[in-house]
């Protein structure tokens, strides 16, 4: 396989998609960027040796392109999604793939119409560390997995991003920046959600841009940015999950799954690499069984079983899809799994909204 892909979007998270196709997967040929700021594309073109910086229509113009990986603000993936699909591209789409269920559908069917593959991110799910965890949970390790609690608790994205506007508007806020990560690993765990419960507020009506030449700027803040969810999946299972961006410190575990006969302790799921760690249930009984036990407290690392290539990766979504297209398969990360974690997250709004408890429309086989 040597497939020729084509960036749309220039932005930050360009340069770890980039550095990571070209670092890990020399099978996949980037020939073109584009951006609707064109300098933006040639500093981009020029930082990495990409031999074209274009418009976006001149990007979709190049024949021998057969995959874009649209990576443009989430406003405008449906819009640039579309576009590539009429033009006979193959899409890999940073996350959400939308921002309504109405759009999602929409950029799912001329896809399928077009007999084209679609693909989304996060794809972080597939990297070593939450591969090891599903392999943990696979064989038993904490016995039978009831619940999870996550807490994706920060202070914001204003104190690293120079043009943070974006994650406060329309489109932004801690669910559609963030919650795709833990949603999309939980269901690529434990099955398909049925029904979610939320509650959400608004911590700060101004925020304040800390880095960049804008730096001391101050702008408004349109969407909520604190939420509490209660989530239920068919299969029984349940999680209780929180994301804000008005935390500053926190001690609340990040990811931990309770079992029958144990707890895992999960990874950052925006991560690619991490240490999975692991408390037994025997641990604790041993006493009570009339043993003596000096590791009754003890949380044990786990070995990755699979190739940690490194933490904050980008990418292995992209190669799959090429895969995908080559083998005549759909995607691991496909578009069903990310109109459904779309579902997932509109229904956590409307919910916290309404106070209702909202029932997903759509389901997918795990």
């Amino acid at each position: 396989m040597n497939m020729k892909i084509g960036i749309i979007g220039c932005g930050v998270i360009s340069n770890t998609y980039i550095r990571d196709i070209k670092r890990l997967y020399k099978d996949l040929e980037i020939v073109a960027v584009a951006d609707v700021n064109l300098e933006a594309a040639k500093e981009c073109a020029k930082k990495y040796e990409i031999s074209q910086a274009l418009s976006v229509d001149e990007l979709l113009d190049i024949p021998e392109i057969e995959m874009v990986v649209n990576l443009t603000p989430p406003a405008f993936h449906t819009e640039v999604s579309l576009k590539a699909l009429e033009a006979g591209k193959h899409i890999f789409c940073e996350k959400p793939l939308a921002l309504t269920m109405e759009d999602g559908k929409k950029v799912l069917d001329l896809a399928e119409s077009k007999g084209l593959k679609f693909a989304c991110a996060p794809d972080s799910f597939m990297g070593s560390s939450l591969s090891t965890c599903r392999k943990v949970l696979e064989d038993g390790w904490i016995g039978k997995p009831m619940y999870a609690i996550t807490n994706m608790l920060s202070g914001g994205v204003e104190t690293w991003h120079p043009r943070p506007e974006p994650f406060y508007k329309k489109g932004g806020g801690p669910i559609y920046d963030m919650g795709g990560y833990y949603f999309t690993t939980l269901v690529s765990m434990f099955g398909p959600v049925s029904s979610v419960r939320a509650v959400g507020l608004k911590g700060f009506e101004k925020r304040n841009v800390y880095v960049g030449e804008r730096a001391g700027e101050s702008f408004d803040v349109d969407v909520l940015t604190t939420y509490s969810i209660l989530v239920s999946f068919k299969s029984g299972f349940m999680a209780n999950m929180n994301f804000s961006f008005d935390v500053f410190k926190t001690q609340m575990p990040m990811f931990e799954i309770y079992g029958t006969e144990g707890t895992l302790f999960v990874p950052d799921p925006n991560m690619h690499g991490g240490t999975p760690k692991i408390y037994r249930r025997q641990q604790g009984l041993a006493k009570c069984y009339g043993g003596v036990s000096d590791h009754e407290d003890d949380i044990y690392e786990l070995p990755e079983m699979f190739q940690n290539v490194g933490e904050y990766v980008r990418g292995i979504g992209v190669h799959d899809l090429a895969l995908a297209i080559t083998e005549g398969r759909e995607p691991v990360a496909s578009g069903k799994l990310a109109l459904h974690v779309l579902d997932i997250m509109t229904s956590v709004m409307k919910s916290a909204e309404t106070g209702d408890v909202v029932e997903l429309s759509t389901t997918i086989l795990i």
